[in-house]
């Protein structure tokens, strides 16, 4: 019975702990336009991460439904916020959906990748 409560206590241990180191990593926390959303065609994307990047390691990228990639302006960190990064669109976008890849390096110098899709609702 106590080797029954002792490896349940180790499990229950273990799950906390790897939920901890997870939420100390590299990751986007939120971003405009969020995920799923509907929207006007966005003036930039904005993402917000967990933590500052490694220097000049984050990269975004945006692609239309076809698969291309649409013209934006270089990725640009926050600078009253150092865990912000954004593209500027520079153009209206035509409606549909659209993804953003993202890319970067956290500080313990793990690259950290992902993607998310909005939609751009006809105007």
């Amino acid at each position: 019975m106590k080797a029954k409560s002792l490896l349940l206590a180790v499990g229950v241990l273990l799950a906390v702990g790897a939920t901890y180191v997870d939420a100390l990593h590299f990751a986007l926390s939120r971003s405009v336009p969020a995920a799923d959303a509907a929207v006007a065609a966005p003036a930039e994307v904005r993402l917000w991460f967990t933590e500052a990047a490694a220097e000049n390691s984050v990269g975004i990228r945006l692609v239309n439904a076809a698969g291309a990639v649409v013209e934006t302006g270089e990725t640009a960190q926050a600078a009253d916020n150092a865990p912000v990064y954004s593209v500027a669109v520079g153009h209206t976008l035509a409606a549909g959906r659209y993804t953003v890849a993202w890319r970067g390096i956290g500080d313990d110098g793990h690259v950290v990748q992902g993607d998310f899709a909005f939609t751009v609702s006809a105007q």
